[in-house]
């Protein structure tokens, strides 16, 4: 029987390290199976040796995502590997991030498939959308990680057919996640006909399937009114992109998965200290020049002493919103509401870039 070499990336935490405290950890390897990996290659059947175990922090990763992925793909050419298994992340975003960057990078570069499995809404699931690589496959997860055995059943499964030579179906026939294109079929009816069957279906109130789904977003209710407005305490928010001098905190100028606050408490203007502009959407000359543009703290300041509203909150939180993924952004919109709830916050002011 034909078997895989196949080279297993897991982040920190699975791979035994550590937890938060480890998530700056660079990229480490160690021969064979460990963490997952192991279960994975019992569940291959044989079909699949796991040649070693690649490891990495969640924020070195996207802190330094072309080094860590160099350094990955070097791993995988010394030890000539034929497959790549990443995760699974479930509903981890950074960790899903970090598994379908490099199983896309890996499918590009070195020209080897690769498996990896995570929840349905994780930021990695529309990278893999939109990167749209006939060589990578991830599988829907459980959010948490009480899924594990499922997940790596169904990573596992893919590995096996891999191995075999057979032909991956579509996503409804197989259970995988879309990779948003279709494969050619031989079917008996033509589209037109076909189309009219749908059509026929839908009029007369019939379940259908349509073969080209497209994407809705949740629609967002409206907050209710501020009771007071005179008592408010004000956040001020923006995806301009306004960081710290230097970035320290390792923004990207497109496709974030972090936010940060800093703080203006007193400060009247945002021309009071020095800041950067890290966004690659927009000619950011203007906004170096008067970053009141992308967080208005001098107007803010004027009607807040005209007693329009309490109180300006001492912090502004910011991330640079070029590119950015729905569900990354979601999920940043829920880690900055649940600090504002923590902190008294009534309002947001969040302006346009």
């Amino acid at each position: 029987m034909t078997v895989l070499r196949t080279l297993y990336y897991v982040n920190q935490f699975f791979g035994g390290m550590g937890g938060e405290e480890k998530s700056d950890l660079p990229v480490g390897f160690r021969e064979g199976a460990i963490g997952p990996a192991r279960r994975f290659q019992e569940l291959c059947g044989g079909s699949a040796e796991v040649a070693g175990t690649v490891y990495c922090g969640d924020n070195y990763f996207s802190l330094h995502q072309s080094e860590a992925l160099k350094s990955i793909l070097d791993i995988a050419r010394q030890h000539a590997v034929q497959m790549l298994v990443a995760g699974p992340a479930f509903g981890s975003g950074r960790y899903g991030v970090a598994c379908a960057e490099l199983c896309h990078s890996t499918n590009v570069s070195l020209n080897i498939p690769c498996i990896s499995g995570m929840y349905p809404e994780s930021p990695g699931v529309e990278l893999y959308e939109e990167y749209k690589d006939k060589g990578v496959l991830l599988v829907p997860t459980s959010e948490s990680v009480s899924g594990m055995e499922d997940a790596l059943s169904k990573m596992a499964r893919f590995a096996s057919k891999l191995v075999k030579g057979e032909a991956t179906g579509s996503a409804i026939e197989e259970g995988y996640i879309p990779r948003g294109f279709r494969l050619d079929a031989i079917v008996e009816k033509s589209g037109a006909e076909r189309a009219i069957d749908m059509l026929l279906n839908k009029l007369a109130g019939r379940t259908f399937a349509t073969e080209i789904p497209i994407e809705s977003v949740k629609e967002i209710p409206v907050a209710p009114p501020i009771a007071d407005l005179k008592k408010a305490r004000l956040a001020l928010v923006t995806t301009a992109g306004i960081v710290a001098p230097g970035n320290p905190d390792g923004f990207k100028t497109a496709r974030n998965t972090r936010w940060k606050k800093y703080p203006i408490d007193k400060m009247e203007s945002m021309k009071d200290a020095s800041w950067d502009v890290w966004h690659g959407g927009y000619n950011t000359i203007f906004m170096h020049e008067n970053p009141n543009y992308g967080v208005p703290l001098d107007m803010c300041r004027e009607i807040e002493r005209e007693g329009v509203f309490g109180q300006i909150y001492p912090y502004f939180y910011g991330t640079p919103g070029n590119l950015a993924l729905i569900s990354a952004m979601q999920a940043i919109g829920m880690e900055i509401l649940g600090d504002m709830k923590a902190e008294g916050i009534d309002a947001a002011l969040l302006v346009s870039t």
